[in-house]
C-alpha cells in the first residue's frame, strides 16, 4: 500500500505502526516509502515524539533559493553555491562530491544548529534517499577531512545523541 501510494505521487508523511520488528520488516517499510517505522508495543510519548520528528522534517526547507546569497563564507571559506565550488581560506579549490557538497550547503544554510542525521539526509539527499542513517556519518568524515586546514578548529561538531552541528558563523555573499 504505501508503495502504492508513493508511486501515486502522496506526499503525505506516511509513519507505519505494526507488530513486524525484525530488522528485515523495518527495511521493507522504510524502502516502500515510509517516513518512519514503529513497532509494537510502543509508549504513547514514544510515537507522538515520532511523529512529531516526521512532521518537522516535512517542513524544513530543502535548498532551492530562500534569498540566499550566491556564496557563503565561514572560518576564511568560502562556499560558492552557483559554481559549486569550495575555497579554502588560502583560496586553493577543494575538491567536493556531489554528496559533500549537498551536505556542505545543509550546514552553512543552518550555521549553529543541531540537525538530526534524518534531517541530514532529507536535506542533502532528498526525501526520497534509500540511505541509512549512519552513511550521513562516513560523508561527514569525509567532509571534515577536507574542511580541516591545521587550524584546529572542529566546524562540524558531533552533538552525541542528537545529530551535528556547523558552529561557524556564516556570512552570505552576492
Amino acid at each position: 500500500l504505501c508503495k502504492r501510494l508513493r508511486k501515486s505521487g502522496v506526499k503525505a508523511p506516511i509513519l507505519m505502526l505494526t507488530g513486524h520488528d525484525t530488522d528485515a520488516d523495518t527495511i521493507l517499510g522504510l524502502d516502500s516509502g515510509a517516513n518512519d517505522y514503529v513497532t509494537k508495543p510502543f509508549k504513547f510519548p514514544v510515537l507522538l515524539a515520532r511523529i512529531r520528528a516526521v512532521l518537522r522534517r516535512r517542513q524544513e526547507p530543502r535548498g532551492g533559493d530562500d534569498g540566499m546569497g550566491a556564496a557563503c563564507e565561514f572560518a576564511g571559506w568560502r562556499l560558492d553555491l552557483v559554481r559549486r565550488e569550495l575555497r579554502s581560506p588560502q583560496s586553493v579549490v577543494v575538491n567536493l562530491s556531489s554528496g559533500e557538497f549537498s551536505l556542505l550547503r545543509a550546514f552553512v544554510e543552518r550555521p549553529q544548529r543541531v540537525l538530526t542525521r534524518d534531517q541530514l539526509l532529507d536535506l542533502a539527499r532528498g526525501r526520497d534517499s534509500d540511505a541509512y542513517d549512519r552513511a550521513i556519518d562516513v560523508q561527514i568524515s569525509r567532509l571534515r577531512r577536507k574542511l580541516d586546514d591545521g587550524g584546529g578548529g572542529e566546524l562540524i561538531r558531533t552533538i552525541r545523541s542528537e545529530g551535528y552541528m556547523f558552529t561557524a558563523k556564516v556570512v552570505r555573499t552576492p
